[in-house]
């Protein structure tokens, strides 16, 4: 055995020859794989990449778009005039990293498109074009509640988008498409689409390929080239200087144009080697950047090799976690924290100073790459561009090795990382021998070295076969993502070689609670993620050997059953269920020091503050994240006793966010309320804490989020400065001022008080003075609230409201309310703001709103009711309803039908006095489809028609004709007016219950698609001339026997006859 000092000795020469090596080898590396570059650009384009999750999405990543307005302006101008009744497929074409995304995100987002489309539905395709996977992410846009999930069938998902789209003008983006050997699964994904025949409906593609544009584009492509000169070398100056005082240095402007000059227009390019130049501002390092260039020069239309440049200029270690990307298919979603993670399991991430955390160090490695061009930040994820990942797979093909489905090229023997795809695998259901031909390609893998193993796809139990003896032989084996095929977590207990996994992901909806008991000799394990694991405390009793696990990912009930987790001294993250149990008491938190989130519940089961203390919260100075709840009220300690345990739970002053639920104190603990205990607070959550009378913030000068809800006790309330206050429950909150000093002025987004009934003093600025709210105003500093865009009142019992400009504002249940300053314009003039655009107004019978609604034309929500002098109006985006009892005339003098221009369902029910409708009032509703009345008993067929009918002839689609039970029959020229509805689809007669017959000419009606008619029992025959040969639904519910028995016989292949709810085709 050698002594502790030698072996520190050896480690140390050890690593200063890697750090020689890879510093010489990669010069040598460079040049190799440069000359590999094309070819393997070239086969790159023809692998069949499989998706687990796609990586485009319409979210702009781009703060500002460079050069590309005249090719935005005449897509836009494309797709708005260039529709037509049929689906329209506009292709967008052009190399790799020139732009084609962000052009397409710059249209998706252009206000012209959002006003024309009722719809926008972005996909990303790449390389594998599956049917299923696009239709269920199309599912993902169009409908709200999901319907689809549990569906496998194409043709049921197909069914539910067809019915979900009906009516609607679409946009869909389809992005990144490849795939051009078969037109059949093109045609298969429009079909439902197809259906739909609402004019404009079109479809925006990209891709690098002509072939694809031409097999799919019913238009003329685009073809996008690189940038113009001038607007490259801005975009290419904003990515090498950024925020530099030396962008006018003469010198650096000559080498940088040169460079620029040299990228041929392409913004990657530009965003690469930018950022690459933007590391060191300096002469010598552009000069370098600059003559290493030389060697590029041959390489056309190809950046490839320019990407790579940038790739050698990072350190080692970003370039190892880097590379180990390439793993992950093209188009993976990256979850940050997830990567992270699988870095250091493999030993990519090191920092010297200990009280640094890892993950915080592989966060900034992650930053560091999305400084540098190689990641980009996508929402809360991260996202590589298919050019950088053909990248990360040239520069890691001595190590890394994907297996494609049943396909795989030659695996070297030095490779140590390993990833299988089987999403390709899992469509082909006629694959005979797979585990036959999976077992020749698996055993071209040297087991004994691998590091890695990573299985994308959810038909895993295909190669459980294959993978079971393998896996046993990768003693090295320190990463393991695998499905869990059956949710049966036990399947991989035959997979695992516990001597040095660091990394286990085992996905799946899991059914059996079990876990393995091999789980427990994995003595190294650093991450465990089991997803949604429900079992209910089938966790074995040793689990606490994981002494090394950092992240458990599992259901709360899986944290809950670990017994004595005390031990787990390196956990970061733990929901703890605090019993009355030697193995389960508040005491087994005390040298959890590694705590970064804690939820800590079942707190009335600690009696006294020592008890409490013996968790010292206070040693964990890595703590951000803290939950404390109480659950059994029958169980609660008296107020005093309650605040002594809570005043014993203190945290560490590093603390962010604080959420106490059910905490039966009277007062605030001692160190909530010290200006020196919590100084980082940011978030503060009190729920159900009904005995606290008083919260003092005056301390929280970090607070930016405070929620408090059902309070019941809370009698006052300061507020320091915020970005949202909510308060919600609040039945004795009188009082709620602003902490001295902190002024609620331009942070503040979102306001929420909703059942606040006493609540009548509210000074938010100290330079004001308190104030009665019946008095002449109310919230009278909100009016410097400028950045305020969401209002929530609710059952407030306040007179006036003096607000800002909204973007959004709901008043709910305020009978006291006669006045809001949002409601008026300049004096005393009634009006809106123009910022508005959600309007919410229930049940305030004594608020003045000004009229006629709504107020502007870029309204997407609006709700009146229980209003004085206003009818019940709603419009939910593109459709709008009415009803009203006092209602007689509809006109512009109740509703601004010039701000209506976009509606595509007008609605009016239940207005029982109606007895006319202006048609030079809906002479204004150009996008006007469908017109349905209900329940408007005094509105005469006279009242409709022709003329509205005649001002909405082009346009509408689909009619439901008011029901009345004294009309027998259409006159002429209600029948003339009928046949000028030239586009409509959809007819509906209900309730006439005197009709004699339907209108003779309703064959003319050549674009009617489906005819529905309830209860007209006087009806006894169709019309002699026919139905109209379009027709493809007819539904009919208490009618006479007659009329049943002629549609009976109507039925055909392609017209579907429905009968009292029963299909008789």
């Amino acid at each position: 055995m050698l002594p502790l000092e030698i072996k520190d000795s050896i480690s140390k020469r050890i690593n200063v020859i890697v750090n020689l090596l890879c510093s010489n080898g990669n010069s040598v590396k460079g040049v190799l794989q440069l000359e590999n570059l094309r070819t393997m650009a070239t086969s790159s384009k023809s692998q069949n990449i499989a998706r687990d999750h796609y990586m485009t999405t319409s979210v702009p990543i781009e703060s500002k778009v460079y050069g590309r307005d005249a090719e935005r302006d005449k897509i836009i101008d494309m797709l708005i005039k260039g529709g037509s009744s049929d689906l329209n497929v506009l292709p967008v074409v052009g190399s790799g990293g020139i732009g084609k995304t962000t052009l397409v995100r710059y249209v998706y987002h252009a206000k012209r498109i959002k006003d024309h489309f009722d719809l926008l539905i972005w996909v990303c395709v790449s390389t594998n074009f599956d049917v299923v996977g696009l239709t269920l992410q199309i599912l993902d846009h169009v409908c709200e509640d999901r319907p689809y999930e549990k569906k496998s069938s194409l043709n049921k998902l197909q069914e539910i988008l067809q019915e979900n789209i009906r009516n609607k003008r679409f946009l869909l983006v389809m992005d990144d498409m490849w795939e051009e050997k078969d037109r059949s699964g093109w045609i298969k994904l429009l079909a439902p689409l197809k259906s739909n025949k609402v004019k404009g409906c079109m479809v925006l593609a990209t891709t690098r390929t002509k072939s694809v544009a031409k097999m799919i584009g019913t238009m003329d492509e685009i073809t996008l080239s690189g940038l113009d000169e001038k607007e490259f070398w801005l975009f290419f100056k904003a990515c090498a200087f950024r925020n530099d005082n030396r962008e006018h240095h003469p010198s650096l402007q000559s080498i940088g144009k040169q460079i620029a000059k040299a990228l041929k227009g392409f913004p990657l390019a530009a965003q690469s080697v930018g950022a690459l130049l933007s590391t060191d501002v300096s002469y010598e390092h552009w000069t370098t950047v600059r003559d290493k260039w030389k060697s590029l020069q041959g390489y056309d239309d190809d950046i490839l090799p320019i990407l790579k440049l940038s790739y050698d200029y990072l350190p080692v270690y970003l370039q190892r976690c880097f590379s180990y990307c390439s793993l992950y298919p093209e188009d993976y979603g990256f979850d940050g924290k997830e990567l992270v993670h699988a870095w250091i399991s493999q030993n990519f991430v090191q920092c010297k100073d200990p009280t640094i955390r890892l993950e915080e160090t592989g966060h900034e490695y992650l930053e560091k790459l999305v400084d540098l061009g190689f990641f980009q930040k996508d929402g809360s994820h991260y996202v590589m561009h298919d050019l950088m990942h053909v990248l990360a797979g040239m520069v890691s093909s001595n190590e890394c090795a994907t297996i494609d489905g049943l396909k795989s090229g030659a695996i070297r023997a030095s490779v140590r990382h390993l990833s299988i795809i089987i999403t390709d695998y899992d469509k082909d259901e006629h694959v005979s021998n797979s585990s036959e031909k999976f077992d020749k390609i698996l055993q071209k893998v040297s087991w004994q070295k691998l590091r890695t193993l990573m299985v994308f796809g959810r038909r895993t139990i295909h190669l459980l076969g294959s993978l079971h003896t393998l896996c046993k032989e990768a003693k090295c084996l320190r990463l393991l993502r695998i499905h869990v095929p059956g949710g049966d977590i036990s399947y991989i207990n035959s997979l695992l070689n516990p001597c040095h996994l660091r990394y286990i992901m085992a996905y799946g909806v899991y059914q059996k609670p079990a876990f393995c008991q091999v789980l427990t000799r994995c003595y190294h394990l650093q991450v465990l993620n089991v997803g949604i694991f429900t079992g209910d405390r089938d966790v074995p009793t040793d689990m606490n050997n994981l002494v090394n696990l950092r992240h458990l990912i599992a259901h709360d009930k899986v944290h809950h059953a670990i017994y004595c987790v005390g031990k787990m001294t390196s956990l970061q993250e733990l929901k703890f269920k605090v019993q009355n149990v030697g193995s389960f008491e508040i005491g087994q938190l005390q040298s959890m020091n590694e705590l970064v989130s804690l939820g800590a519940s079942q707190l009335e089961n600690v009696k006294t503050k020592e008890e409490a203390r013996v968790a010292m919260l206070t040693h964990k100075e890595y703590l951000e994240t803290l939950s404390l709840s109480w659950e059994n009220s029958s169980m609660s300690l008296q107020p005093e006793a309650a605040k002594d345990v809570l005043d014993g739970l203190q945290p560490h002053q590093n603390l962010k966010t604080l959420e106490i639920t059910g905490y039966g104190g009277a007062t605030s603990p001692t160190w909530l309320s010290s200006a020196f205990s919590v100084t980082s607070l940011q978030i503060l959550h009190l729920e159900e804490c009904k005995e606290w009378q008083i919260l003092p913030t005056h301390g929280m000068h970090s607070l930016r989020k405070l929620t408090l809800i059902r309070m019941l006790n809370l009698m006052e309330l300061s507020v320091p400065s915020l970005v949202e206050l909510i308060l919600i429950g609040m039945p004795k909150l009188e009082k709620c001022t602003g902490s001295y000093g902190m002024e609620l002025t331009s942070h503040l987004r979102v306001l929420t008080i909703k059942n606040c009934p006493q609540l009548n003093e509210l000074t938010l600025f100290q330079s004001y003075s308190s104030f009665d709210a019946e008095q002449k105003s109310w919230f009278p500093s909100l009016s410097k609230l400028w950045a305020l865009s969401e209002l929530e009142l609710m059952d407030l019992h306040v007179g006036r409201v003096s607000v800002p400009s909204l973007e959004k504002l709901v008043l709910t249940k305020m009978p006291n309310l006669e006045f809001c300053s949002s409601l008026m314009t300049q004096g005393d003039q009634m009006g809106w703001p123009s910022s508005l655009r959600r309007i919410t107004i229930h049940d305030c019978p004594c608020l003045i709103v000004p009229h006629p609604l709504p107020p502007s034309a870029l309204i997407s929500e609006m709700s009146i009711r229980g209003v004085p002098g206003l009818a019940q109006m709603s419009i939910n985006h593109r459709w709008f309803t009415i009803e009203s009892n006092e209602l007689s005339v509809l006109d512009d003098s109740i509703l601004a039908f010039s701000n209506l221009g976009g509606i595509r369902l007008f609605q009016i029910r239940r207005c029982p006095n109606l007895i006319s409708l202006s048609s030079e009032s809906f002479s204004q509703l150009i996008a006007l489809e469908t017109l349905c009345i209900h329940d408007c008993p005094n509105l005469t067929m006279s009242n409709i028609m022709p003329e509205i009918v005649q001002e909405n002839s082009t346009s509408a689609s689909s009619l439901v004709l008011p029901s009345l039970e004294s009309l027998v029959s259409l006159t002429g020229e209600q029948e003339r007016a009928l046949q000028l509805l030239t586009s409509l689809q959809e007819l509906e007669f209900s309730f006439y219950t005197h009709l004699l017959s339907l209108p003779a000419n309703l064959h003319s009606l050549t674009s009617l698609e489906r005819l529905s008619i309830f209860h007209c029992q006087c009806i006894t025959r169709l019309p002699d001339m026919g139905l109209p040969t379009s027709l493809r639904h007819l539904q009919l519910s208490y009618c006479s026997d007659e009329l049943s028995m002629q549609c009976r016989m109507a039925a055909t292949e392609k017209l579907r006859v429905r009968i009292d709810n029963q299909y008789v085709n």
